[in-house]
């Protein structure tokens, strides 16, 4: 080739760094070319420095560099402590450099919008899908009066309005007066108190409503939301939002600036990007049933769920299982989370293990009991999570219920407490008794993160996404099948028989009963043919009753297939002493412990 030719090739980045800033911890991901692939090479991972005393991201960033290279001798950063960009003569540092982050406190969000049902609706599922909490709502139809709602914005302090309404040539004087408001509040803020004004409606008053607001707010221009009635732009709004959400988390959080800039610009919302790569999957599959990715942090849980193509993400800022435990557990009823422990605990208990959590959030359970309990606030969390974008999917989506959760092909379970799980079998039972998918589902776990660093690379170099994906980035659990019963049966019941046959034409057969889990081993590269018998009434994904018309082809995996008879919804025994056996029976029979 000659060298005009060469200059021509578009050049292909072959060392990347990923680096993810979480509220817990702060993660490195290294990313090479391995026999003409690229492939998740290792991970370092330290304590994050964005929060208090620090409130500086490049520490825990150093260190997280620092015990990459102690396991692959790869240095990545200068004499200076400065990150080698590109790769020098001597093999040192990366050539592509993206980040995401989920750390700092969520930003106090007012949403204000013409209409509940439309303007208003598709600005809260723009703020649900990013790190803020909506702490009041305006609209045409809010019956307090003007300088009321202006003092309501006032008392409310918040750091950004998300501001939404008419269709692309539509609706401008209604608008406007609640433009109107916004701006006297904002000017009777302290001035390092105003909030940025993120406006994504009718594009013909961006010119007029930003005249209105300078001086008196940070204006900022995102694509409308609803440029036509019954079709939303909220992919576009995502991107637009997490970019002020950047620029606002960087001027609390040293060296996120400094990253951005290594980064190009492509430093990501944690949630946004992880969103991404689902809807990306989605898409690659084309599948008619859904692809759920579930993560639960130290502060937040974040729901990216798609259907027919479509992406549904959904961030629970005050929802997690370390900073936000205490929120966790007062969210909902305490026996939520005792139901989950296989022993006795009191409201006292739970309440003061919430409370523990919350003041040490970065401690590792060393008895099991505190295992236990962690993964049973974990399930609190996910499930807490979910029930809030539940409401913002679809209705036509398939399912066997509208109550029950939409079939999903795919389940991803991620974050450090499920990633660090004592075994994979554990990680999957938090799955299943959060989440309770429905029919055949391949159960997955992101133990790296590494869903967020391909998302975040996927604009820089969608090549090596894919690769990534597709190699061993996700841990495989295990092909889960729920057995729903359309009627109440007694705890003990068959309801049917499943029969795995591996490539070896080796035949396992077991019965299925209420109540019960039972797995069919299948280790990971191997394959399987899968035969579900249910009986009269019960529902494996093929209708009630109905057995599928040909074997399901499984993969084999960390567990192997996952048979349950708990039933949809899932119910605990009804006595204490049976609810007590039967938790524990679980834990033995995926978790070993």
């Amino acid at each position: 080739m000659s060298a005009t030719a060469a200059a021509a090739q578009p050049y292909r980045a072959e060392t990347i760094l990923a680096a993810d800033f979480g509220a817990a911890n702060t993660r490195a991901l290294l990313l090479d070319v391995v026999e003409g692939e690229f492939r998740l090479v290792a991970v370092g991972e330290a304590p994050s420095t964005c929060a208090a005393p620090f409130h500086d991201a490049s520490e825990g960033l150093r260190h997280a560099l620092g015990r990459l290279q102690a396991i692959t001798g790869r240095v990545m950063l200068d004499s200076t402590a400065q990150l080698i960009m590109p790769v020098n003569s001597e093999g040192q540092g990366c050539d592509t450099f993206v980040a995401t982050f989920s750390a700092g406190a969520p930003l106090r969000a007012v949403l204000v919008g013409l209409l509940p049902e439309a303007s208003l609706r598709n600005a809260r599922r723009l703020a649900e899908s990013s790190y803020l909490n909506v702490v009041d709502t305006l609209s045409l139809i809010d019956r307090r009066k003007q300088d009321q709602q202006i003092e309501a914005i006032v008392k409310a302090q918040p750091d950004v309005v998300i501001l939404t309404g008419g269709t692309d040539g539509g609706a401008q004087s209604a608008l406007l007066k609640l433009v109107e408001t916004v701006g006297v509040a904002s000017f009777l803020l302290p001035d390092d108190r105003r909030p940025a004004v993120f406006y994504a409606g009718n594009q013909a008053l961006q010119g007029r409503i930003g005249e209105m607001l300078s001086g008196l707010a940070n204006f900022h221009l995102g694509p409308n939301v609803l440029p036509e009635l019954n079709h939303s732009n909220l992919e576009s709004g995502r991107s637009a939002l997490g970019e002020l959400v950047k620029t606002l988390r960087a001027r609390r959080i040293g060296g996120l600036a400094d990253f951005d800039h290594y980064a190009a610009g492509r430093m990501y919302p944690t949630a946004l990007a992880e969103g991404r790569m689902i809807h990306f999957l989605s898409r690659m599959l084309n599948t008619p049933r859904g692809i759920l990715s579930v993560n639960v942090g130290s502060a937040s849980t974040t729901v990216a769920a798609a259907f027919g193509g479509e992406l549904y993400l959904t961030v629970a800022s005050d929802l997690g299982v370390g900073l936000s435990a205490w929120t966790t557990i007062a969210s909902q009823p305490w026996t939520e989370f005792a139901r989950w422990v296989p022993h006795t605990l009191t409201e006292a208990e739970v309440r003061e293990f919430g409370l523990w959590r919350a003041v040490h959030p970065f401690t590792i359970p060393v008895e099991v009991e505190d295992l236990q309990r962690e993964l049973a606030l974990a399930r609190l969390a996910l499930a807490g999570a979910l029930r809030r974008a539940r409401t913002q999917w679809p209705t036509n989506v398939p399912g066997l219920h509208h109550s029950l959760m939409p079939y999903c092909d795919v389940l991803i379970g991620g974050g450090a407490v499920l990633g660090c799980a004592p075994g994979p079998g554990a990680a999957a039972l938090v799955l299943l008794d959060a989440v309770q998918p429905i029919g055949v589902t391949d159960l997955m776990l992101d133990r790296h993160h590494a869903l967020a660093a391909l998302g975040a690379l996927a604009s820089a170099n969608a090549l090596a996404s894919v690769q990534v994906l597709e190699s061993d980035a996700l841990l495989r659990l295990g092909v889960a099948v729920s057995w729903v019963s359309q009627t109440p049966l007694p705890a003990g019941t068959p309801l049917g028989t499943a029969t795995l046959v591996d490539a070896n034409q080796k035949s396992s057969t077991v019965e299925v009963r209420v109540g019960e889990l039972e797995v069919l081993p299948l280790p990971l590269g191997q394959t399987g043919k899968l035969t579900l018998k249910p009986r009269p009434g019960v529902d494996v994904g093929a209708g009630p009753g109905r057995a599928r018309a040909r074997p399901i082809e499984v993969d084999g995996s960390m567990v192997g297939v996952i048979l349950d008879g708990r039933g949809r919804p899932l119910s605990l025994p009804a006595t204490e002493a049976q609810r007590l056996e039967a938790t524990q029976r679980w834990w033995w029979k995926l978790a070993g412990l």
